[in-house]
């Protein structure tokens, strides 16, 4: 009757083991899961044959648009609404009338700048940036009028003069 106060520490000692043993002793294999998502890499003329015969989900549009562009560091565009995402393919093939299959648009803001105006769209996941200030000055209102014509009015277009001069779309109500 001395000792009985360690029977509850040599108890849990002994479980903990047990335990221990338990795990060690399960030497299953893990199950390997494959992924339901399709990985899109396709040329514009397979993208095209694809729309004809099964229309994309939502999520194949979105990884065209990230996959189609660059983006600035730290853009987030993971919570976009369906709409940007077609809107910003539709800026893309601007950016590709004007300037060429090969040049690729860079997207500077997405929702994860915090210095955009207090209720900007840009929070509500309904407004993208791209970037424009190195075009040249004639390109530059092509893209923006070619933008303009093809998305009003569901899509605000606004070019953003400044120092950080880009292209501004975003989902009109």
């Amino acid at each position: 009757m001395k000792h009985l106060y360690l029977i509850a520490p040599i108890l849990a000692v002994l479980a903990l083991v047990g335990v221990y043993l338990l795990i060690r002793a399960n030497t299953r294999p893990i199950p390997k899961y494959d992924s339901p998502e399709v990985d899109v890499d396709w040329s514009a003329e397979d993208y095209y044959r694809h729309l004809n015969v099964k229309p994309f989900s939502g999520r194949e549009v979105h990884k065209l648009l990230i996959k189609r562009t660059k983006q600035k560091p730290g853009v987030y565009l993971e919570s976009l609404e369906p709409a940007m995402d077609t809107a910003g393919l539709e800026v893309i093939n601007a950016f590709h009338q004007v300037l060429g299959d090969d040049y690729v648009p860079v997207i500077t803001s997405g929702n994860d700048w915090p210095y955009h105006a207090r209720k900007s769209k840009h929070y509500e996941n309904k407004a993208i940036d791209f970037r424009i200030k190195y075009i040249p000055l004639e390109q530059r209102r092509e893209i923006v009028n070619l933008v303009t014509e093809r998305l009003s009015p569901r899509f605000r277009i606004i070019w953003e003069r400044g120092d950080a001069e880009h292209l501004h779309v975003e989902l009109a109500e």
